[in-house]
């Protein structure tokens, strides 16, 4: 190990050739220059010091020789330049302007930290308002235009097979699916979705500014924590005014249209936050597959591009996250596709399901009866959040698991709905119990989160049964 950081020090050129071969044969100082290698930041330096005469002079040159400095620090700024030039970090005038502007270099070394992206966009006017329009008008343009939409996703699939991210057969159903009605609706909501994101953060930054206005007898310190706690809360609620929005639009959609089948996924999912953003491509996967799973890959890819070195493209994280996001779930849709051919010939068995309902209950009323007995006092759910994971996710797993031929969609219902009526249960006895914070909160958070988890559970045990030809 420490004789291949020695080649790697040369390859680097941080230490010189005559550096090099003392080193290979002393391997006390090699050690500790290895130690000193991992410290982040000036670790590299303190290697070029020690170990390059040639550093070591231009080092002592600049401290003594100001023009030389100048100079020095002049072709530093042109390289910095280059490389954030070469990342898409600022434009080619900048790239020219930097290198004669020491302010202007300083400037952008200190943003360099950021991602690439975030770095142009508060440095660079043009693209800072090209991407205001693209986030606040584009959306609108999106909603109401419907050959913009088109005309999106075709550059979507062009650049898909450019990428090589999504294959013919696989674009060709997409492209032969473009003019038929709910995959307009489907872009329509990702515009919607888009712009009930802020909604949220206004709310609650809004909220936050009026409590602190409105008690001016309270310190700065405490008024202003208790904003801060206000937009914080807003973050953890499970339903908040963006998921509301949302969730008020598709049942716009439900109404309006009188279909209830083709948003029967959605319409639950779009009221709750953060999960509710996948409320359509989880709806769109039962129909359009192919469109589904190539959205995910191409916006998962697209986002891992934020990783330095190992997310840029070609990279093995692009590579590991296409496979996570395209591949597999091609690869688990297989699975499934034999699994319900499989499951037609047995008969769907509902009976279980009740009685996995009723040993979760029971479990939940018996946590009451332990936390009372040893604490004297009922614990709410985000005092045992993990009991309320673990049960609901059981119970959705034995629920789909002993089903039968049932088919999906009714597997996770099933699961919803028994996780709902042990909501009810639980909150019910609590509350009989002596349950002393208010129950109507305590009882969405329980159904919220039993809701969520059960149906996790189904999902994951459904992924995880493997190829059944396999089992055969």
């Amino acid at each position: 190990m420490l004789s291949s950081a020695v080649t790697g020090w040369k390859v680097r050129n941080l230490i010189s050739q005559k550096t090099e071969v003392k080193l290979q044969k002393n391997r006390f100082i090699t050690f500790w220059l290895f130690l000193i290698s991992i410290i982040p930041i000036i670790g590299k330096y303190i290697i070029k010091f020690c170990g390059n005469r040639s550093w070591r002079t231009h080092y002592f040159k600049m401290l003594y020789n100001w023009k030389y400095l100048a100079r020095t620090i002049k072709a530093s700024s042109a390289e910095k330049a280059i490389n954030w030039l070469r990342q898409d970090r600022i434009s080619d005038e900048a790239a020219l302007a930097i290198p004669k502007s020491f302010f202007l270099f300083l400037i952008h070394l200190i943003l360099s930290i950021l991602p690439a992206g975030l770095h142009k966009f508060v440095t660079n006017f043009s693209y800072f308002k090209k991407r205001l329009w693209f986030i606040f008008i584009r959306p609108f343009q999106l909603y109401f235009d419907s050959q913009l939409r088109k005309d999106w996703l075709l550059d979507m699939l062009k650049e898909g097979k450019k990428k090589h991210i999504l294959s013919d057969d696989d674009a060709e159903i997409i492209e032969s699916q473009l003019n038929e009605p709910f995959i307009q609706k489907y872009l329509k909501s990702l515009a919607v979705h888009v712009l009930t994101l802020p909604i949220t953060q206004i709310v609650s930054v809004a909220i936050a500014w009026i409590f602190v206005i409105t008690h001016p007898e309270m310190p700065k310190a405490q008024s202003w924590g208790i904003g801060v706690g206000i937009i914080a809360l807003f973050q953890v609620t499970p339903i908040s005014p963006g998921s509301l929005a949302r969730g008020l639009y598709v049942l716009y959609l439900v109404i309006k249209e009188r279909d209830f089948k083709n948003y029967n996924i959605a319409v639950f999912l779009g009221f709750f936050k953060y999960i509710g953003y996948l409320a359509f491509p989880i709806q769109m996967t039962y129909k359009y597959p192919a469109l589904a799973r190539f959205m995910a890959g191409h916006w998962a890819t697209e986002a891992v591009h934020i990783v330095p070195v190992f997310g840029e493209g070609g990279a093995l994280l692009e590579h590991w996250i296409f496979g996570l996001f395209y591949n597999w779930p091609l690869t688990i849709r297989g699975h499934m596709n034999r699994r319900t051919e499989m499951r037609k010939a047995q008969r769907p068995r509902l009976w279980p399901a009740p009685l996995f309902i009723l040993i979760c209950s029971a479990l939940f009323v018996g946590s009451d009866h332990f936390f009372m007995a040893k604490y004297q006092l009922l614990m709410p759910i985000k005092e045992v959040w993990w009991l309320g994971m673990i049960l609901p996710f059981v119970m959705g797993s034995f629920i789909t698991i002993s089903a039968g031929g049932m088919v999906f969609w009714k597997r996770i219902s099933t699961a919803a709905i028994g996780a709902i009526i042990v909501s009810v249960i639980y909150s019910i006895y609590s509350w009989q119990y002596g349950f002393t914070d208010p129950i109507i909160p305590e009882f969405v958070w329980r159904f919220f989160i039993f809701a969520v988890f059960a149906t996790i559970g189904v999902v994951l045990t459904e992924l995880n049964l493997g190829d059944p030809e396999l089992k055969k």
